[in-house]
């Protein structure tokens, strides 16, 4: 029997979508190629900015973007979706049920992760994805604490995650290490970060695994469970 396809819908950002490829890798268990499961992979950065869309109320050429790459993709033969961008999950979430095939949801995978580690987790992410509450209510619904940083931080988010876009990854690090020691000196938690460009800061700046719940890895181990799944030999 064919092994189910993973449909990845990237793009948002380029780099964020390269590192979920080799998270998904790396989680794989797999001693030979034919191990890995076979997956299709659609990198649309035209999408327009989904942050800007959801603070300025001008989601529908996102909305339409998302849904035609969804299809895309489901009629390339992918049997799931996984799409390596938190924000977007805003708008994938508003019709994953009119699609054939699954989504694979970050946001329920990442608040998962953190819920299994620790009560408490610190959020860091876009104003697009904390405006929408998509953190806030999973995180109610499964009984995880989460902590907002103060505004102020939000700024850095933003300028941590342009700098990754920008390919400037040192830099990133340096400045998500100053962020993530000020947060946990507040309150000693893992950090959430739900935004896909924050887990290579993370990874630039040098602090432990163990200090994050990253959303790349936590989107990629439940992509193969749902694979697994559905091909359990």
């Amino acid at each position: 029997m064919a092994k189910p396809i993973l449909g990845i819908l990237g793009g948002m950002g380029p780099a964020a979508t390269a590192e979920f490829l080799l998270e998904f890798t790396r989680q794989t268990p797999a001693e030979k190629d034919q191990d890995h499961f076979p997956s299709i992979s659609l990198s649309d950065p035209a999408v327009p900015d989904r942050t800007e869309a959801i603070l300025n109320g001008t989601g529908e050429a996102v909305l339409a973007r998302l849904r035609e790459d969804c299809d895309k993709l489901i009629s390339w033969g992918a049997a799931a979706i996984a799409c390596p961008c938190n924000t977007a999950h805003y708008f994938l979430r508003q019709f994953a049920g009119e699609l054939s095939v699954p989504l694979v949801d970050i946001v329920s995978a990442t608040v998962d992760q953190a819920a299994s580690r620790a009560p408490t987790a610190w959020l860091a992410c876009t104003r697009g994805t904390l405006a929408t509450g998509l953190y806030q209510k999973d995180a109610q619904e499964r009984g995880l604490e989460l902590l907002v940083p103060q505004e102020m931080y939000f700024d850095e988010f933003s300028s941590i995650i342009a700098l990754v876009k920008a390919g400037s990854l040192d830099d990133a690090g340096v400045r998500w290490r100053v962020v993530h020691e000020e947060l946990t000196r507040q309150y000693d938690a893992p950090i959430l970060t739900a935004c896909t460009e924050l887990p290579l800061a993370h990874a630039a700046s040098g602090l432990p695994d163990a200090s994050e719940v990253s959303s790349l890895k936590a989107l990629a181990f439940a992509s193969y469970c749902w694979l697994k799944t559905e091909n359990p030999r």
